[in-house]
C-alpha cells in the first residue's frame, strides 16, 4: 500500500510540473532570410525547341512581402546568355514558420542568342521549399512566361516558319542558401 501511495505522489508531481501540457507555448517568430543565394537550372520552351540554361542568381529582401535580386544564366544548348533584374511578391512571408512559400516572379532582363540580342520580359509563379525546419538551404521551383521584343530571337538558324517566334515558357528548377 505504501508504495501505490508513493507512485501516485511521484505521479502527481510529476505531472503537475510537466511542461508538455502547457497550451500558451508560442513559438519564437523569425524573420524570413534577409539573403538568399544559390544555382538553377531553366528550360525554355519555344517554337521550335528547348534550350537548356544554367546560372547563378541572388535575392535580397526588402520587407516581409517583397524581395530583389539579380541573375546571370549561360545557355548550355547554343552560344548565349541572360542577364538582369527580378522582384518578388510573397504574399506570406513565412519561410521558416511553413517551410514553403509562394511567390509572383517579374523580371526585365537581356538575353542573347547567336548573334541576336533583346531585352526579356518575364512573369511566373514559384515556390521556395525547405527540406526541414531550420535548414540551411532550399529548392526553388519557378514557371513562367517569358516575352522578347525582337521577332526571331528563340529562332533556331534556318527555322523560316517560326521567325516570329519571341515568346517562351520557363521552368526554374534550383538549390537556394540562406
Amino acid at each position: 500500500m505504501f508504495f501505490r501511495i508513493l507512485a501516485a505522489i511521484l505521479l502527481f508531481l510529476s505531472v503537475s510540473y510537466a511542461d508538455f501540457l502547457s497550451l500558451d507555448i508560442v513559438e519564437k517568430e523569425e524573420p524570413p532570410p534577409f539573403f538568399v543565394y544559390g544555382a538553377n537550372y531553366s528550360g525554355r520552351f519555344f517554337a521550335d525547341g528547348i534550350d537548356h540554361f544554367g546560372g547563378l542568381n541572388a535575392r535580397l529582401r526588402i520587407n516581409k512581402n517583397w524581395a530583389v535580386g539579380a541573375r546571370a544564366q549561360v545557355d548550355l544548348s547554343r552560344d548565349g546568355f541572360v542577364a538582369g533584374a527580378f522582384g518578388h511578391y510573397l504574399p506570406t512571408g513565412e519561410l521558416f514558420n511553413e517551410s514553403a512559400e509562394n511567390f509572383v516572379h517579374f523580371a526585365i532582363d537581356y538575353i542573347k542568342i547567336n548573334d541576336e540580342n533583346s531585352p526579356l520580359f518575364s512573369l511566373g509563379y514559384g515556390r521556395d521549399m525547405l527540406p526541414w525546419k531550420k535548414s540551411p538551404f532550399g529548392f526553388r521551383v519557378l514557371g513562367g512566361l517569358e516575352y522578347a521584343p525582337v521577332k526571331g530571337i528563340f529562332m533556331r538558324k534556318g527555322e523560316w516558319f517560326f521567325k516570329l517566334a519571341n515568346m517562351a515558357f520557363m521552368i526554374e528548377i534550383g538549390v537556394f542558401l540562406l
